[in-house]
């Protein structure tokens, strides 16, 4: 045994390392931070080396070297081992990371060895070769699949939108629009195809072709951490959904052609970098249509002026102005949360929203989204954002209790304290618990001789707890000789020693406080909590003025013809009841609730033509019974569904309690759309609203609310959800749902008396339920599926099975059908359906043909499901949905 240790000990080779040996010998040590070094380790092959890479010398009471590569390895062995280049960990692709930061060039394959992990012989060349080699021929097919699937996403989103020219409608739109819909396409390729050669020429390197057939080297290598997002979605979706609204008024082609291009990733654009700011260039790009619309024309006619097409061309103009003021907003709102093709798609929907809100739905939910949201944000953002750094601060860095004193300023800090500490009921400070938390099981708390001696001497009592108090000056050997807690400073020298020093052991560098939450180091625990709650308090009650004051003021101007929004909706809910009617004529109060009028023979016997169940609507239960009894029925379907989740929370997984929320939304939509679309419209409006008040209290870190909202959310959160501040799973499964309803009821006629003007909507149409089926049968059927029976995964990765994409075919199938089969059995008139095409809805080839459709907008809707990177799934693939469905015609 002692003859193995001493040959253990002793180095193979008895020759003595040269300087420059033990030198390139000391760059295979492993550092703390072996890859922020200067020089590169795979710069050198190990073959240079010979065997001074072995384990110098180690005893058997040594731990076997883990592969985690932490310092705790370093600390507890003394082998030295040679530190190969990081590997690459694609993600979404092949990374790399020079060249420009927005596409970045591919680096070149690295070239790096293997050490053995064991004492044991180091590979030979010939097998690093093969290795390295096998590594690169991995490399180039993982490329070839990541080009190939962004190249199928792009080619699917195009055909999405020739789906969409399908329909007359649009065609008949796109034709009238022609002209500025080329400009917009040519200035996109044109951009698209320029940049590799901005990147090029900002680089200084040559373009020219021959010397690039030459060298035989690519002329442009797409990076592995390309995303083709924001180069797809926002710049196309707003322009397919504004060809598919060909019955609004003003048409959207043209504002949506210009938020377009105000959406092109700043890279893309020649000379962005000229200007701070606004890019100049960026804005001369999105005038382009406008001046190829006012000025040019494709035959011998004169252009038509804009301001007769109605528009006009200065709030064209002006577009991308607001559209780069929203972003930053946004941006500052949402931290994270979403992604930049989002917050492209986002702000180009609120800007829609705010400039042809035109139906009462869509300017009741401009008033929450838009008036609600400024002025919440304009009254409460300092407050929210003392309220965030108060919960941000832990309880032992605030200030001790402070001693009675003749200084007025110090009395009344005194006072302050005492309230506080009655209001709070927190009793006594804890001080003690502050400084006696030491890791080695020191405690830091005062003897009872040394209190007794300062409550008795004339001293001063700490202004806070970084100040250094006398008491402290008979512990500070003692305090010397023990490992003191991290991020507690006891005397003014640490203080200013720790104010210079920001680094720690291994060298990095030390987290920094933040400046806006040092300034409440000076209040005590007490007064704390007290200014939380106030905090709160302010919140609320600002809210409610918001709610009760601006916004009710806007929606009875706008949406209400002038009546007051609480005395509506008593009548819109409670108008059928004779009671209600007897008692508001009464106690005069028909200038604040406005009745609606009886249904005469005229109404009854029109709505025998709306189909079955629009005529039991108005004769036997009446519209605002029917409402209630609507909402009554979507209480009892989430009163169950949540029982349900709370009896599988101990047995069933996240995603299935997840799935539960999706056939509630299911359960709840789906039937009740067609009954009433602009009732269950409101109705989405105002629970989107409710979800984004509550999650900015939650965020906000609001008391009492922030935290129960917290717990109830916590088991539902994915991992999209801690991208950020804001959890968007549910907010998202209700845009989801929500947004094609809102798309469909705002190219429909309506119809509606006085106050109820516009409420009334007499034709339906299969794409308004397109969110519901997609995000509520889609989307859960293809992760139940996917997860348990996957086993076949799409080429190109991700986690996404060929069984869940077809599982999600088939449920958005079977709810398309089952749909359209709800709108014949009620009989209502779908829009774009002639007469004869209705009567004939009860053949054999019209179900065939209809299913046929329908599972071509499936398969379509799925293949971008499964596809889709850069977007929320639940967002961007119902629109899709809608695109294709509004397109065939299903």
């Amino acid at each position: 045994m002692s003859s193995l240790q001493e040959e253990q000990a002793t180095p193979r080779s008895s020759t003595p390392l040269s300087p420059e040996a033990a030198e390139n010998l000391r760059q295979f040590n492993r550092s703390p931070h072996p890859y922020h070094r200067s020089q590169r380790i795979g710069s050198r092959t190990p073959s240079e080396y010979g065997d001074h890479l072995r384990p110098l010398s180690y005893s058997r009471s040594s731990r076997t070297p883990s592969d985690s590569g932490t310092e705790a390895d370093d600390e507890s062995t003394g082998i030295l081992r040679g530190l190969p280049a990081p590997p690459l960990r694609p993600h979404k692709g092949l990374r790399s990371g020079e060249g420009d930061p927005w596409l970045p060039s591919l680096r070149p394959w690295p070239s790096f060895a293997r050490p053995a992990l064991r004492a044991s012989r180091r590979s030979s060349d010939e097998e690093m070769e093969e290795e390295a080699f096998e590594a690169k021929m991995k490399f180039r097919r993982t490329r070839r699949v990541e080009v190939l699937r962004r190249l199928l996403e792009a080619a699917l989103l195009m055909s999405v939108g020739v789906v969409v020219l399908y329909q007359a409608g649009a065609r008949s739109l796109a034709w009238t629009w022609r002209k500025e819909i080329i400009t917009h396409g040519l200035v996109v390729m044109s951009l698209y195809a320029a940049y590799p050669l901005l990147v090029r020429a900002s680089q200084g390197r040559s373009w020219r072709i021959w010397r690039i057939l030459s060298t035989k080297r690519s002329f442009f290598s797409l990076p592995s951490s390309f995303d083709p997002a924001p180069l797809l979605y926002p710049i196309f979706i707003p322009v397919f959904v504004s060809l598919s609204l060909s019955n609004h008024r003003p048409p959207l082609i043209m504002p949506n052609i210009v938020l377009s291009l105000s959406s092109l990733p700043a890279p893309v654009i020649p000379l962005q970098n000229w200007t701070h700011g606004l890019s100049i260039a960026h804005w001369m790009v999105t005038l382009i249509p406008i001046v190829v619309s006012e000025h040019l024309s494709l035959d011998s006619t004169i252009p038509k002026p804009l301001s007769l097409r109605g528009f006009d061309a200065e709030t064209l103009i002006l577009l991308f102005p607001l559209h780069q003021a929203l972003i930053p907003t946004l941006d500052f709102l949402l931290t994270t949360s979403v992604l930049p093709a989002e917050l492209q798609l986002l702000t180009t929907a609120l800007i829609n929203l705010y400039l042809f809100a035109a139906s009462p739905q869509a300017e009741i939910l401009k008033a929450l989204l838009w008036l609600g949201g400024m002025c919440l944000f304009a009254s409460c953002r300092h407050i929210l954002r003392w309220e965030v750094a108060l919960a941000r601060i832990p309880s032992w860095k605030f200030r001790r209790p402070p001693n009675s004193s003749h200084s007025a300023r110090k009395f009344l800090n005194m006072i302050d304290h005492r309230l506080c500490e009655k209001l709070s009921r927190t009793g006594v400070s804890d001080d003690a618990s502050s400084d006696s938390d030491c890791p080695n099981g020191h405690s830091f708390a005062k003897p009872r001789k040394a209190r007794t001696m300062h409550q008795r001497g004339p001293s001063v009592e700490p202004a806070s707890a970084i100040d250094k108090s006398p008491t402290e000056e008979m512990f500070e050997q003692y305090s010397r000789n023990v490992q003191r807690r991290r991020h507690t400073i006891s005397t003014f020298d640490e203080a200013v020693r720790e104010e210079r020093v920001r680094t720690t052991a291994g060298g990095r560098r030390k987290k920094q406080m933040a400046p806006g939450l040092t300034a409440f180091l000076s209040l005590t625990t007490a007064q704390a909590q007290v200014r939380k709650w106030l905090y709160a308090f302010f919140v609320y009650i600002a809210s409610l003025l918001i709610i009760i004051g601006p916004i009710r003021k806007y929606v009875a101007e706008r949406a209400l013809q002038g009546q007051d929004p609480f005395g509506w909706a008593i009548g819109y809910m409670f108008g059928n009841f004779s009671n209600v009617r007897f008692w508001i004529l009464m106690l005069n109060l028909e200038y604040w609730i406005e009745l609606p009028p009886r249904p005469d023979e005229d109404v009854l016997s029109a709505s025998c033509f709306l189909g079955s169940i629009e005529h039991i609507r108005q004769t036997t239960f009446g519209a605002a019974s029917t409402r209630l009894l609507l909402s009554g029925y979507c209480v009892v379907v989430l009163l169950t569904g949540l029982a349900v989740v709370i009896q599988l929370s101990s047995i069933a997984e996240v995603d299935t309690r997840r799935k539960i929320f999706h056939g509630m939304m299911v359960l709840m939509f789906l039937p009740a759309i067609f009954v009433d679309p602009a009732f269950c419209a409101l109705a989405l409006a105002l629970a989107l609203s409710v979800f984004l008040l509550l999650d900015l209290f939650r965020a906000s870190q609001l008391p009492p609310i922030s935290r129960p909202l917290t717990y109830f959310l916590a088991p539902y959160v994915d991992g999209r959800d801690h991208r950020g501040p804001v959890i968007i799973s549910h907010i998202f499964l209700l845009i989801g749902c929500s947004i094609p309803l809102w798309l469909s009821i705002s190219d429909l006629p309506r119809t509606g008396l006085g106050p109820w003007a516009g409420w009334e909507i007499p034709s339906r149409d299969v794409s308004m339920a397109s969110g519901v089926i997609c995000v509520g049968m889609g989307d859960a059927a293809a992760s139940l599926i996917g997860r348990r029976f996957g086993r076949l995964k799409w080429f190109w990765g991700g986690g996404k099975s060929l069984e869940g994409s077809v599982a999600f075919a088939a449920a958005v199938t079977c709810g398309l059908i089952a749909v359209r089969a709800w709108l014949v059995f009620g009989g209502w008139p779908v829009s774009g359906v002639d007469g004869a095409e209705a009567q004939g809805a009860c053949s054999i080839q019209f179900w065939l043909w209809t299913l046929c459709k329908a599972v071509l907008a499936a398969a379509g809707t799925s293949a971008t499901e499964a596809i889709l990177t850069g977007c929320n799934d639940n967002v961007v693939v119902p629109v899709v949905l809608w695109l294709l469905v509004r397109g065939l015609g299903v």
